[in-house]
């Protein structure tokens, strides 16, 4: 089991995760049960080795104001904590810079756990399946 404090008065749940692909990098991510997919921001990726030129697999998503078509990269694994995902998919798409986030936790990620969110004493618990 997983368990990770946050702050239950923030507008985001902003959470410490590594990321990787050819290396491995900290990024701050939201958890997000809109989102499908997880979403990592360019920078973030090419720091681990992405390469946007090799890009074959795109994907298209939407947001509040419009569709965007994106790169999708399979990552070797995510990981919050010692929860980790291997084999994920993540979109690139870099997120307003005002949120002060690399990108979104997303349900691909979330539905491979056990997910409780206790705001009265600010913790988020993972337990994996199996």
């Amino acid at each position: 089991m997983t368990e990770l404090p946050f702050n239950p008065g923030a507008s985001l749940l902003v959470f410490p995760c590594a990321i990787e692909y050819q290396d491995i990098r900290t990024v701050w991510l939201a958890l997000d049960t809109g989102a499908s997919l997880t979403v990592i921001r360019e920078s973030a990726l090419s720091a681990i080795g992405y390469s946007f030129k090799a890009a074959r697999d795109l994907a298209t998503f939407g947001d509040a104001s419009q569709t965007h078509i994106v790169p999708k990269v399979t990552l070797k694994s995510l990981s919050l904590a010692d929860a980790r995902v291997e084999n994920i998919e993540a979109l690139c798409y870099t997120l307003p810079e005002e949120y002060g986030i690399d990108g979104l936790i997303g349900l691909n990620f979330l539905r491979q756990f056990n997910i409780g969110l206790d705001f009265g004493q600010g913790i988020l618990t993972l337990n994996h399946f199996g």
